[in-house]
């Protein structure tokens, strides 16, 4: 991930966006199991909960609902539509930041599917990996590292 320099002598916040990875597309010829929440190949507004567990069929459904609450049965999964503000979609619970020495962490925070960092300091020149460790409310921690290079603007 290609990420903007960060200035030695200005703080900066820097962020993840996990939703590809808390919210998986609808595959094909898939497996599911109860609860998984996914994303269709197009865009609906909506994610669907599996209610059924099952496999899912060659082809996508004719259609998606796009009401919260409907059904659309793919292969012997069955979807129900959930809107993206619902608590059954998976997001970020917690994160941890594991930091370098030579550049500071003033803050950190979550919010739906992002975790955030605001850094100080750092020697210009240096590009420094930063790894976030995230917890969703459904599943196991995800890691993942940014390289954060820091210099003279």
């Amino acid at each position: 991930m290609s990420l903007d320099p960060k200035d030695p002598d200005v703080p900066a916040t820097y962020s993840i966006n996990w939703r590809r990875r808390l919210i998986g597309p609808a595959l094909r010829e898939t497996e599911f199991v109860l609860a998984a929440v996914v994303r269709p190949e197009r865009t609906t507004g909506f994610y669907y909960s599996c209610t059924t567990a099952g496999l899912t069929a060659e082809s996508y459904p004719e259609s998606w609902p796009t009401i919260a609450g409907q059904e659309v049965r793919d292969g012997s999964a069955v979807w129900t539509a959930v809107h993206p503000d619902d608590a059954s979609v998976p997001s970020v619970q917690s994160a941890v930041w594991t930091v370098p020495t030579g550049i500071t962490k003033d803050s950190q925070s979550e919010s739906g599917t992002h975790t955030h960092i605001t850094l100080s300091g750092g020697t210009d020149g240096v590009d420094y990996d930063l790894t976030c460790r995230m917890t969703p409310t459904s599943g196991n921690a995800i890691d993942q590292t940014i390289t954060v290079p820091v210099r003279s603007l």
